[in-house]
C-alpha cells in the first residue's frame, strides 16, 4: 500500500526516445497530438488546394505531384507548433524570430503552389519552401539565444 502512494504522489516524467540525425536532435516517435494535427492540417490542406487548382492528375502530373509534397512538408512543419503531451495548449513557437520564417516558408510553399497552378517549376519552388519550412522547424532553437 504505501509503494502505490509513493508511486502516485511521485511526478512521472515521460522521457521519449531521442533520434540525432545530421546534428538534428528529435523525437523518435512524435506525440500523438502533433500526428493527429499534421493528419488534420494535411486534409485542409488538400481541400483547400482541390477547390482551388482543381488537383489536374491528367494535365498536369509533375505539378500534382510537386504539389502534394509541398502539402505534406507545409503540413508537418505546421504541425511542429502543436504543442507536445503535458505542456498545454499554447502553441509552441521556439524562438520567435525564428519561427516566424518557419510560419511564414510553411504557408507560402502551398499558397506558391496554388498562386501558379499548373506550371511545373512554380510547384517545384512551392516544395522547396516546403521542404526549407520543416528543415528550418526541425533545427531551430527551443528558446532564443541572449544576445
Amino acid at each position: 500500500m504505501s509503494e502505490q502512494r509513493i508511486h502516485r504522489e511521485a511526478p512521472l516524467e515521460v522521457v521519449a526516445p531521442m533520434t540525432v540525425i545530421a546534428g538534428v536532435t528529435a523525437p523518435a516517435r512524435w506525440p500523438r497530438r502533433r500526428r493527429v494535427a499534421a493528419t488534420v492540417l494535411l486534409a485542409a490542406l488538400v481541400v483547400v488546394v482541390g477547390a482551388t487548382a482543381r488537383w489536374p492528375l491528367s494535365v498536369a502530373p509533375l505539378w500534382t505531384v510537386l504539389t502534394a509534397g509541398s502539402v505534406v512538408l507545409s503540413s508537418l512543419a505546421l504541425a511542429l507548433f502543436v504543442p507536445s503531451s503535458g505542456a498545454g495548449w499554447r502553441p509552441d513557437p521556439g524562438c520567435a524570430p525564428c519561427a516566424i520564417v518557419g510560419l511564414a516558408l510553411a504557408v507560402a510553399g502551398p499558397w506558391l503552389a496554388i498562386e501558379t497552378a499548373h506550371d511545373g517549376s512554380r510547384a517545384a519552388f512551392a516544395l522547396v519552401l516546403s521542404g526549407a519550412a520543416l528543415a528550418r522547424r526541425l533545427t531551430e532553437p527551443p528558446v532564443c539565444e541572449r544576445p
